[in-house]
């Protein structure tokens, strides 16, 4: 999937301010949309950042601007959540490593399967807990607490597809 070769000349950096969560909400939407219009996939992508800094709402806001009208819980406990979006031509598959034992507990999950699927968005919260997998990234979204209602998103590019997607990202 993203095994891509990292080349240092295709990183691409960006940083947003949002001083609202809508404006957040609004930014993740439609970034999902513009990635779903470019059939930018397979894509991995690490999201960063500490508890409560908006990592599971941007998820949700990527969701909802792709037309998934469902519950979207947290998979804190369950570690995984799938979501199969046929009229957009992408599965996503959100998973939160917080509660990661290892590697192999991810292998048990079938996370080789996910990244054998060519339409397939693998959106990971604490990446950092899974090397492997932290190591596929495409691109990575740092999220941080700016103020009480502000975020700053800060995005990096680890392959050219990860650039693709920083390229299209919305907001700012």
């Amino acid at each position: 999937m993203s095994g891509e070769a990292k080349d240092a000349s295709e990183s691409a950096t960006r940083s947003v301010l949002f001083a609202t969560e809508e404006q957040l909400v609004s930014a993740a939407g439609e970034t999902a949309r513009r990635w779903a219009e470019a059939r930018i996939a397979p894509l991995v992508v690490a999201l960063r950042g500490d508890l409560g800094s908006g990592k599971t709402t941007w998820v949700r806001a990527m969701l909802r601007g792709l037309g998934h009208r469902g519950r979207v819980p947290s998979p804190t406990y369950t570690l995984v959540e799938h979501y199969a979006l046929p009229e957009v031509g992408v599965t996503v598959v959100h998973l939160d490593l917080y509660r990661l034992a290892d590697d192999a507990e991810l292998e048990n999950l079938g996370f080789r399967d996910w990244l054998a699927e060519p339409a397939t968005w693998l959106l990971v919260e604490w990446p950092e807990r899974s090397a492997a997998l932290d190591a596929l990234a495409d691109v990575e979204l740092g999220l941080e607490v700016e103020g009480p209602t502000a975020r700053r998103l800060r995005a990096a590019a680890k392959t050219p597809r990860g650039r693709e997607a920083v390229d299209r990202l919305a907001g700012g």
